[in-house]
């Protein structure tokens, strides 16, 4: 290729050196060099390498023209990464089409709501259950004001029924000297003896009023009981405090109200008013004041007793040296 250019070179000024000679005049001298197939020209096209010689009052202008371009070269090598760009800015999109309505969650919602509904609206006293039809006594489930179960005993046939038993005596099988967390949660016996419970007590008679009829059985079968007008637990932190209507009717007489706004004492928990520790004292927890005329929850001792005021006793029943055989408390709407 270098000898070709030469060449060629050579010849351009051989024909400027003649063209000098020429007289003055404006021209254009085209020498076309070589036939071949190289280039992009394809296989039969003829590409010439074209030199043209201009004359332009005596000075002559050599031009070379470029011919047929030849085929690409090879690729070459990849270049280095640039410099990484500008973070783009952060924009809110528009807002997406609005979503088909939620059938199934609206379905959802509308059965568990349902069935809170039941809960918070099903019978809430043993009254309730006998009204709607349920006449035999035994175990059923009420809920308290909060929506919350809790399975308590109905007596459906003293004095017309639809009474909520919270206490019952009968055969000394449970202990009922017990802590203050017992008495708070209850403890006992379904089949026999037991206490509900001070928070079931405080809450299901924290809404309405009621009336508290307690029922006593000797070891003669001699039964007897008293009434009265209304009957509330306060909560724990009132130390679940007895408050107690007036004493309406009974031939066991009254024997409670000395116990009226009075707080609940149990072996570990001396909240009485006397200066000794009632409970310990008496074996029992209950609204202990200076400090008894009775005692329900105290020692089954069957019968007389030589000890004092420890037994199941009621004062103006068979006194403080003689222990029921059978008793219970209960309550009911009025």
């Amino acid at each position: 290729m270098v000898d070709f250019l030469s060449w060629t070179f050579l010849c351009c000024l051989l024909l400027s050196t003649i063209g000098h000679h020429w007289q003055s005049f404006s021209s254009i001298t085209t020498i076309h060099m070589g036939k071949g197939k190289l280039g992009a020209c394809g296989d039969t096209a003829h590409c010439y390498t074209q030199i043209h010689t201009v004359s332009l009052n005596d000075k002559d202008k050599l031009s070379i023209l470029q011919g047929c371009p030849g085929y690409p070269g090879a690729q070459g090598l990849k270049g280095d990464a640039g410099t990484p760009g500008m973070k783009g800015k952060v924009a809110k999109g528009e807002p997406g089409a609005i979503g088909k309505s939620a059938d199934t969650l609206l379905c959802w919602c509308s059965v568990i709501t349902k069935i809170f509904s039941t809960a918070n609206t099903g019978a809430q006293n043993c009254k309730q259950l006998l009204d709607a039809g349920n006449t035999l006594s035994g175990w059923y489930m009420v809920y308290s004001v909060t929506g919350k179960p809790v399975s308590v005993f109905c007596d459906m046939d003293t004095d017309g029924g639809g009474w909520l038993v919270f206490q019952r005596r009968m055969d000394g099988s449970v202990d009922f000297f017990r802590e203050w967390t017992a008495y708070k949660k209850g403890f006992g016996n379904k089949q026999s003896e037991f206490w509900l419970g001070n928070d079931y007590i405080h809450s299901l008679t924290s809404a309405g009023s009621h009336e508290l009829r307690i029922d006593l059985i000797d070891f003669e079968n001699a039964s007897t009981f008293a009434k009265y007008a209304s009957f509330n637990v306060m909560g724990e932190t009132e130390k679940y405090k007895l408050i107690l209507g007036d004493f309406t009717s009974g031939t066991a007489g009254d024997s409670l109200s000395s116990q009226k706004n009075m707080m609940f004492s149990t072996k570990d928990q001396d909240n009485d008013s006397s200066a000794s520790f009632c409970a310990s004292a008496y074996k029992g927890g209950w609204w202990y004041s200076d400090c008894h005329f009775s005692n329900l929850n105290g020692l089954y001792l069957r019968g007389s007793h030589e000890s004092y005021a420890n037994g199941i006793n009621w004062r103006t029943g068979k006194g403080y040296n003689y222990s029921y055989k059978y008793c219970d408390m209960k309550f009911r709407p009025v």
